[in-house]
């Protein structure tokens, strides 16, 4: 009797210690979408895939469980199910020639999420499984989190060594690709790659970030036989410089492209951001400019210069249209950002986007015979409230000019319409 006593004591007591050390979080975000003469591949009235005109839900649900297995230890444990309700495509429409496979960024029925292994010390973290990868301001490396199932989801192992506010990150793993209809672990991955990411604190609010990546797909595929891709380059930014705040990355890419046709030829390609202000803090107000830079390919050369926007997100960066990525592309920004509270923000901006190379690609289409580089004009306003720590609001608007590029293509390719396009959306997000 005593014995039992003792065992059900010790049993007690280790389900105590268990739950303390197990937290469990979840999300659910609502988003409703409206776009008009444009979608996701497409642009103008007459789109070869989806709708001209088209209006959906977007639905995500994340459960988590994290468990801290002793004072250097601990894991990690979630699930994603992602739907898109009334949309204009179907999963095969997502079909990718270069993974040749589906791979549908809004679409994840009951996927494993961000699951993994930690071991933390007082400057040392090193995690191993599926997680997200993000630094900096997401344009090198982010996850992509406007889609509904994120862009960029590893499965790696990541290393960071850390001293104060300075760190460096070194890492190596595959990018999931998402398939609905297939479980992550019964597929292969899309890009193998890794990098080194560093961060310097210059002054308080200042800082270097050194930037390394490396991607590579040995997988023949429907658009080339292999792909080693290096990028080199850095970021340098300050927040609050005496009121002044700016930030730059630059970045280059080079390595080996191997065509269908088996012949090999270089990478040569090139991407740059800045964006710079001033912070107007009697009125809460902050007012600046930007400029971005992605190569497109000159056909007069022999290598290959598109730049691919390495691992980055594009969700909010070249128009809330998300018309632009971060290739091909000079993009003329200006904006205004103002918090008329403490706990709402409202962007705005204007964009002036021009192609590169004209005939290079843009969205779906590749024009050879293009000459006028202007794809048009964007405005965008974007309010974000929080209405306590666990809710959010989001509201967009955005209105996009069609500007000769367009209006050239329009006559060359029966998928393109010079028409201007409009956009909204309204999100609900709520975080426990």
């Amino acid at each position: 009797m005593k014995l039992a006593k003792t065992f059900a004591g010790v049993l007690l007591l280790s389900q105590n210690m268990l739950c303390a050390d197990m937290s469990f979080d979840g999300e659910l975000r609502l988003r409703f979408e409206y776009f008009d003469n444009m979608n996701e591949k497409y642009y103008g009235a007459n789109p070869k895939v989806g709708l001209s005109e088209d209006a959906y839900l977007l639905i995500r649900v994340r459960l988590g469980m994290s468990y801290k297995i002793d004072d250097y230890w601990s894991a990690r444990v979630s699930m994603q199910d992602s739907r898109a309700i009334g949309w204009g495509f179907d999963n095969e429409d997502w079909y990718n020639k270069e993974f040749m496979q589906v791979n549908n960024t809004q679409v994840d029925h009951f996927e494993l999420y961000e699951t993994y292994l930690q071991y933390t010390t007082s400057n040392i973290v090193i995690k191993t499984g599926r997680q997200k990868i993000a630094y900096g301001d997401n344009r090198v490396f982010g996850p992509g989190e406007w889609k509904n199932s994120g862009k960029w989801v590893w499965d790696a192992a990541r290393m960071s060594i850390r001293d104060g506010e300075n760190y460096l990150d070194l890492f190596y793993g595959g990018t999931m690709l998402h398939d609905p209809d297939e479980f992550s672990l019964s597929h292969r991955h899309g890009y193998y790659g890794g990098g080194i990411y560093g961060h310097y604190a210059l002054r308080k609010a200042g800082a270097i970030e050194p930037i390394f990546a490396y991607k590579e797909n040995e997988k023949e595929n429907q658009n080339y036989l292999s792909l080693k891709s290096y990028y080199l380059g850095a970021r340098v930014y300050d927040d609050n410089f005496y009121g002044y705040f700016y930030n730059m990355t630059y970045i280059k890419s080079f390595g080996d492209f191997t065509k269908l046709d088996e012949s090999r030829v270089d990478i040569d390609g090139s991407g740059f951001h800045l964006d710079a202000g001033y912070h107007f803090k009697p009125i809460h107000t902050k007012l600046g400019f930007g400029y971005t830079y992605a190569s497109g390919d000159d056909p007069n050369t022999s290598d290959r210069e598109t730049f691919d926007a390495v691992f980055g997100a594009s969700d909010k960066y070249y128009g809330r249209l998300n018309l632009m990525s971060w290739s091909n592309l000079k993009d003329y920004e200006v904006f205004a950002v103002v918090k008329p509270s403490q706990k709402t923000q409202i962007k705005l901006e204007y964009h002036a986007f021009y192609a590169d190379e004209p005939s290079n690609k843009w969205k779906s289409y590749t024009i050879p015979t293009m000459s006028s580089d202007k794809y048009g004009d964007e405005i965008d306003i974007v309010a974000v409230h929080d209405y306590n720590k666990n809710i959010n609001v989001q509201l967009g608007l955005g209105y996009f000019k069609s500007g000769n590029y367009i209006k050239e293509a329009a006559k060359t390719d029966p998928y393109i319409t010079k028409d201007n396009a409009f956009g909204l959306f309204t999100q609900v997000a709520y975080k426990f």
